[in-house]
């Protein structure tokens, strides 16, 4: 699992693991598909509920780098009506290949991220909407949480 970090180094969004609602490893780039809040992360176009994203991130942690997000609402600028990469696309597959540590120069790491995208855009498109309950992460809250408990049943639940 990987996070994005906001102000201050705080997390900002868990990327793949128990978040993801369909992942998969193609070669050392994680591709996840799963629902972020982007307003919260200083996208000012979102609509400040969590949105289907496609999120792209190297296998292999680094410190250098970041994850590429392309959310649902955006997937026409990438892959046209047959599924080929469109033109604004196409110059911008350097860009994501840089965002994640990949020599923005080389034809081959701008390729692979052309075929990933492009592979990846049917799963975004059929992404519900709405998160799933069965995937919502109950958010850290600080303080110590204390519960009283007797014969497993829970009396009281409360964080100092």
């Amino acid at each position: 699992m990987t996070s994005i970090l906001g102000p201050r180094g705080t997390p900002m969004a868990e990327l793949g693991g128990e978040r993801a609602w369909r992942q998969r490893v193609i070669g050392d780039v994680v591709c996840s598909f799963q629902w972020l809040d982007l307003r919260a992360s200083g996208d000012e176009t979102a609509q400040g509920e969590p949105e289907p994203c496609m999120v792209l991130f190297p296998a292999h942690r680094r410190m250098e780098t970041g994850a590429y997000v392309i959310p649902q609402r955006n997937a026409y600028a990438y892959v046209d009506n047959k599924g080929n990469p469109t033109p604004q696309f196409i110059r911008t597959a350097a860009l994501a290949a840089d965002t994640m540590g990949f020599t923005m120069t080389d034809r081959s790491s701008i390729r692979r991220m052309l075929d990933i995208i492009c592979e990846g855009i049917p799963d975004l498109i059929d992404m519900p909407l709405e998160q799933p309950a069965a995937l919502e992460v109950r958010q850290h809250r600080m303080g110590i949480e204390v519960t009283a408990r007797a014969c497993g049943k829970e009396l009281h639940s409360e964080v100092l």
